[in-house]
């Protein structure tokens, strides 16, 4: 069986919103795996019923508008269950859900990030932290927290590396600026730093009043003492267009890193991230991406530097560029789709 052409591949995720990276990288995956013969569908487990009552034609629109092209089924709940040749657990409240499902011949967990970090201590801690524990075969969104499932959990594992979608991340023909500053102000989501990097752009403010700072990711701007445009959750044509306009990029993750510093890379932008965590045993400590500690007084000294060291900025944009050449989602695909045959080898 794993060695089988076609499969049939049901992906189990819980509800999305617009914007959701986590949900960006599975229904990228899934609609290749498509592409390339897999029978695939979706099956959208709802633990709180956040959108109890939602119509699964609604929820495929909302799949292809917002993410990716797909053309399989989308279904509420698991009615219509018939069976998979591999069931994949997404997040942490998919994972019992997917255990429970009848006539599968393999099951895995697509882990996008440790999710354990997005609680305090909390049933939702100990809930997350269990998922790892039952021996589903793991693959994992970079090597580091491949690693980390193995130490930590004794999970079987492999790894993809995050993709990007060159054909809307490229440079394109817009004037780049040298004043402006972008920032990922997602605040919904505890693990972006967002009250450390806002103290850091208001340092920046500070010394720098000049500078052009714009928020993204949310459609709820946050309150701060120093002035900024706001554009709200953008589409990836859009972001591309802000990336190629923009001086520098900041995006601040606590745990695994986001698609957006890639993205932004891609885009020939230099963009500012935290150093010791999952992006530096990526990108290395000296290598495409800025890193600063979780210090606002760093991290505004990290983005004023590059916005005043010409040749430091030219050389960030261009590594950035050739080291993101070949993250692509087609690659990340292969690598998801030889972490899926393997866990039907090792069934």
């Amino acid at each position: 069986m794993a060695d089988r052409e076609r499969l049939r591949i049901a992906m189990v995720v819980p509800p999305w919103s617009r914007g959701s990276g986590g949900h960006n990288t599975l229904f990228q995956l899934l609609s290749r795996l498509e592409r390339r013969g897999h029978v695939c569908s979706i099956w959208v487990t709802d633990l709180f019923g956040h959108i109890r009552g939602t119509w699964p034609a609604v929820l495929r629109r909302q799949v292809n508008e917002w993410f990716a092209p797909f053309d399989g089924p989308v279904h509420y709940g698991f009615e219509h269950w018939a069976g998979a040749d591999v069931a994949i657990a997404t997040g942490w409240q998919t994972v019992h859900p997917t255990l429970l499902l009848e006539g599968c011949r393999a099951r895995a967990y697509l882990v996008n990030d440790h999710e354990p970090e997005f609680f305090p201590t909390s049933t939702e801690y100990r809930l997350a932290e269990d998922t790892y524990r039952h021996g589903l075969h793991c693959i994992a969104a970079s090597p580091w927290l491949r690693d980390l499932l193995v130490e930590r959990y004794g999970a079987p594992a492999d790894a993809f590396q995050l993709g990007v979608d060159h054909d809307v991340y490229k440079p394109l023909d817009v004037v780049r600026r040298r004043d402006t500053v972008v920032y990922y102000a997602r605040h919904s989501t505890d693990r972006r730093a967002v009250p450390v990097g806002l103290m850091a752009l208001e340092e920046l403010h500070g010394r720098r009043p000049d500078v052009r700072i714009v928020l993204f990711g949310t459609d709820e701007p946050p309150a701060t003492s120093f002035p900024y445009e706001s554009l709200g959750v953008l589409t990836p044509r859009q972001l591309a267009t802000l990336y190629n306009e923009a001086t520098v990029g900041l995006c601040l993750s606590l745990t695994n890193f986001s698609l957006m510093p890639k993205e932004m890379l891609a885009c020939g932008l230099p963009c500012v991230e935290l150093a010791g965590v999952s992006a530096e045993s990526i990108f290395g400590a000296d290598g495409p991406l800025a890193l600063a500690p979780l210090e606002p007084h760093a991290l505004a000294e990290t983005i004023a530097r590059l916005l005043d060291d010409r040749d430091e900025w030219e050389r960030r944009s261009r590594q950035g560029i050739a080291f993101v050449a070949s993250h692509t989602w087609d690659v990340a695909t292969d690598q998801v789709e030889a972490g899926l045959r393997h866990a039907l080898r090792e069934r």
